[in-house]
């Protein structure tokens, strides 16, 4: 179990909220909720991380439900027998161990650029029992409500009807500009709330907290960029494997999601997307061959080898596709892609002795909380970082993963340029 922090004062005041959906719209949820502790300057309460199958939005009390089933208190055969009445109730089915795994977001992410400003608390047991044993909050017995804002004792909660219901403004009367929300909340108003605790559901949406004043999108500005991958597999592995790519810059990077929803229909469209932008990349540079002299010079089914070397003697460009397609050189969709730049490569591509450490660290990885091996759950974050030290990005439209490497790359590449400028001081 996480160790829990003792409160440092009795008029310390805390928020807190339930992460849900995929693992990346989950870092969204974060990053409101940091935001939001900062504006009101309380303590964040940060549940743990979800790797593997998701649960989606839903009523808080259901999110609720979700969240103790996963609690480390518990296996989840005893949850889901402690909680029988609401799985039935809220069609909750139990949670199979083997497929999801949860960790701490400050072991996968690096925080300490945020809890320089916010304090945060992570926590593995998301029952109110552990927050009136741990931080001296309790209810007092109000009648439970589904949805809407009420107070029971300590806490004031805001329950969501819908997955997009209180939009949180940093200026005061800002209702005209709902969009999709049902209402609006402001920061001012916020901070005069006098409860220990402001618990929401959700904090979901890019866009549930627009902001107007230039210091707070400065705050935003520095604690997304702060927020980068920190597992010590994850920097080993991708290291690993941009050594034998020739380094950052060597490569273009790419990332085409596949896997499910809109983005199965968008496919094609998305492949021919990228082809056209890598094709519009070479064609600024006339140091690089055009497209028709490179397939002239690449033999069929170029090995990996091969094309390192023509990259490194007739300036061939290398692609870098991050992908959750399973087998993308053998998929019809992904055929342009392949047959205008032969030497585009996925993470199965590295396969050599010099690989081969990488590849153990990666089978050998565990969960240190349950156990779980942690592959399966890595891959998609050294692909994001491999594909992120390309020279150029190009990512899936829509696609919270590209957006999120599309921040690793402008990170990256903004800090080499300030410490080439540095060295030539």
């Amino acid at each position: 179990m996480h160790p829990v922090e003792e409160p440092v004062s009795v008029d310390e005041q805390y928020l807190a909220f339930f992460t849900h959906s995929g693992f990346q719209n989950q870092l969204i949820q974060v990053e409101n909720a940091i935001l939001l502790a900062w504006y009101l300057n309380r303590t964040l309460l940060l549940p743990r991380a979800l790797f593997g199958q998701p649960f989606g939005w839903s009523l808080f009390d259901k999110l609720h439900i979700e969240h103790q089933l996963r609690d480390v208190t518990h296996s989840p055969a005893q949850a889901c027998i402690q909680h029988d009445a609401e799985l039935e109730r809220y069609g909750v089915e139990c949670p199979e161990p083997s497929r999801y795994t949860m960790m701490p977001f400050d072991e996968i992410f690096d925080l300490d650029w945020a809890k320089q400003h916010v304090r945060i608390v992570s926590r593995d047991d998301m029952s109110y029992e552990w927050m009136e044993k741990h931080l001296d909050i309790s209810r007092a017995g109000a009648d439970n409500q589904d949805n809407g804002s009420y107070v029971d004792g300590d806490i004031l909660f805001f329950k969501d009807e819908t997955r997009y219901n209180w939009r949180i403004f940093d200026t005061p009367h800002q209702s005209e500009r709902l969009g999709k929300y049902l209402a609006s909340l402001d920061i001012y108003q916020m901070r005069e709330f006098p409860q220990k605790l402001i618990h929401f559901g959700s904090l979901f949406g890019s866009g549930k907290m627009p902001i107007r004043r230039p210091e707070h999108y400065e705050f935003l500005r520095k604690l997304q960029r702060s927020i980068v991958y920190r597992h010590p597999v994850v920097t080993e592995v991708a290291d690993n494997f941009l050594h034998s790519l020739g380094g950052p810059g060597a490569f273009i990077g790419l990332h085409i999601r596949s896997g499910d929803g809109w983005f199965v229909q968008a496919l094609p469209r998305n492949v021919q997307n990228a082809v056209t932008q890598i094709t519009l990349s070479i064609d600024k540079h006339p140091e690089v061959p055009s497209l028709q002299e490179q397939l002239a010079i690449i033999p069929k089914d170029p090995q990996f080898e091969q094309c390192l070397t023509l990259a490194k003697t007739r300036n061939v460009t290398i692609i870098y596709m991050a992908t959750d397609a399973p087998h993308p050189s053998s998929n019809p969709d992904f055929a342009i892609l392949y047959s205008s730049f032969p030497c585009t490569f996925t993470i199965d591509s590295f396969s050599t002795k010099l690989n081969q450490p990488a590849w153990n660290a990666l089978s050998n990885a565990t969960n240190a909380h349950d156990g779980t091996p942690m592959k399966k759950y890595l891959i998609p974050l050294i692909d994001a970082t491999i594909a992120s030290r390309g020279r150029l990005f190009i990512g899936t439209e829509a696609s919270t993963f590209s957006g999120y490497v599309y921040r690793l790359h402008d990170v990256f590449w903004s800090q080499q340029q300030a410490d080439a400028l540095t060295s030539q001081r």
